[in-house]
Order: C-alpha cells, then sequence, then structure tokens
C-alpha cells in the first residue's frame, strides 16, 4: 500500500528514485531504451484532465518518489516516461471511492498498450476512461461498496487526479 512510503521513506528513495538513477545509468551505458512507468499521483488532483505538458506537484510520498525517478530518466533522451494509474484485477478493496476521479486500468490491461507505444520517446499519460474508482470497478465487481474519499481523506484531499489521454488515443489509433 501507498502509506508505506509515508512510514519507511528510505525505501521508496532506494527503489524509486536512486535505483531509477541507477537503472537509468546503466541503459546509457549500454545504449538500450528505458521505459519507466511512473504515474499519475505526479500532478496536483485539483481540477482533472492533465495533458503531459501540465505543472507537477506530487501528492503524496509515492508520487514524490516517481517524480525522482522521472527526474533522472529525463536526463536520458533514449527514454520513454508512461504515467498511468494501474490496479489489480480483480480489484483488491471491499470499496471503492465514488468522488475521486482517476484513469484506472488493470495492470494485463496496461501491458499490451505498452507495446503499442514502445517505440515512443518522452511522456506519455496512459491509462482508462476518466471516471470515479467506483463506476471503473463496478463493472467488474457489481456487489463493490461506495466510499467517499472526501470524508475519508479529508476535505483538502485532491479528487481529480484524472489525466488527458489523447496524446496516447492518437499514438495507438483509438
Amino acid at each position: 500500500p501507498m502509506s508505506i512510503h509515508n512510514k519507511e521513506i528510505d525505501q521508496s528513495i532506494d527503489k524509486n528514485i536512486i535505483g531509477t538513477a541507477i537503472i537509468t545509468k546503466m541503459c546509457y551505458k549500454l545504449k538500450i531504451k528505458l521505459i519507466y512507468v511512473s504515474t499519475c499521483y505526479v500532478y496536483p488532483g485539483t481540477k482533472g484532465n492533465y495533458s503531459e505538458l501540465s505543472p507537477l506537484k506530487p501528492i503524496n510520498n509515492y508520487a514524490w518518489s516517481k517524480l525522482g525517478g522521472e527526474c533522472a530518466v529525463m536526463l536520458y533522451k533514449n527514454s520513454l516516461i508512461l504515467r498511468t494509474s494501474v490496479t489489480e484485477k480483480p480489484f483488491v478493496h471491499k470499496g471503492a471511492f465514488k468522488d475521486f476521479k482517476t484513469n484506472f486500468i488493470f495492470h494485463e490491461d496496461l501491458v499490451p498498450k505498452i507495446l503499442k507505444v514502445i517505440k515512443q520517446k518522452g511522456i506519455i499519460n496512459i491509462g482508462g476512461k476518466s471516471q470515479s474508482v467506483y463506476n471503473f470497478v463496478k463493472k467488474h465487481n457489481p456487489k463493490i461498496k461506495k466510499f467517499s474519499a472526501r470524508k475519508i481523506l479529508g476535505k483538502n484531499a485532491p479528487l481529480n487526479i484524472s489525466m488527458n489521454i489523447k496524446k496516447f488515443r492518437k499514438l495507438i489509433n483509438d
């Protein structure tokens, strides 16, 4: 869970920042392409529909560590950063937020999409349709319970982390 990034920041730094920097250096040295899977949580989460050029303001420690990894990857021009919002299938939680909007996509559905953009470089937002977590999950689990992100996370919590995925859709001719 994301809470580990608040409790054990050394792991976040080691894995997502230092680890990514080491991998980036090796790809550079070996002259091989690097594909880095980042997160939509690098965006502020206040208005949604974030493009690849939108200002960044990570919403939690996990997102800060992923942005740290992005910084290393950006130095290497033979790279592709994919900002995404992935989840497990089946969805492992008993409930889903009705008021938190994102571009969820299942891991297994993400991989074939990555293969379609693998030759690209730069940054691409990649994911599914912008919708609430609840609406995404209920298609696969009609018994999912509704939760309020605002009640659980607080009134100032970022509730719209949705990305504009037009660039991605154009690349895959969708």
